[in-house]
């Protein structure tokens, strides 16, 4: 399977939130900016989504004690088993990105899993400012930021 990754273009976001509020939906039913795997940062005159790279080598699967989060091999995409994570917060801490946020109402991080390989985030995006590619597709200089693990704006 090939590696997919959210590409984000920031130029092209106006701050619309529609990604989180789908990303939200998605995943918890309901609209809440708080349940949202991405979420839409201002950066002094402009937004842009931070979402997770889906790290190759993805520090949050190798920084979890409980083995609680994983890659599914359909989608490429991060998994979470609630029943194992413990909730220490050490997935948080290893993102290069600090793309986890913790769920406060269950006390477990909320993970990008691609929405099994349909992530709503880019599916209803008007502007396209995020896309989901496979990695050999992305453009180079932001290919190549995603694997060293930079921050890509």
């Amino acid at each position: 399977m090939a590696h997919k990754v959210l590409a984000i273009y920031a130029s092209r976001c106006t701050g619309c939130r529609i990604c989180e509020q789908w990303c939200a939906y998605q995943h918890h039913g309901a609209v809440s900016p708080a349940h949202a795997r991405i979420t839409v940062q201002q950066l002094h005159l402009r937004s842009a989504p931070i979402a997770c790279n889906q790290c190759r080598r993805a520090p949050c699967i190798a920084a979890c004690p409980s083995g609680a989060i994983s890659r599914d091999p359909m989608s490429g995409g991060l998994q979470l088993d609630a029943e194992a994570c413990v909730g220490c917060r050490l997935c948080l801490e290893a993102c290069p990105r600090a793309c986890i946020k913790m769920d406060a109402e269950v006390g477990v991080p909320l993970l990008c899993d691609l929405c099994g390989g349909e992530p709503q985030c880019a599916r209803h995006c008007p502007e396209g400012a995020i896309l989901c590619l496979e990695l050999d597709l992305v453009d180079r200089a932001y290919r190549d930021d995603l694997v060293a693990g930079k921050e890509v704006l």
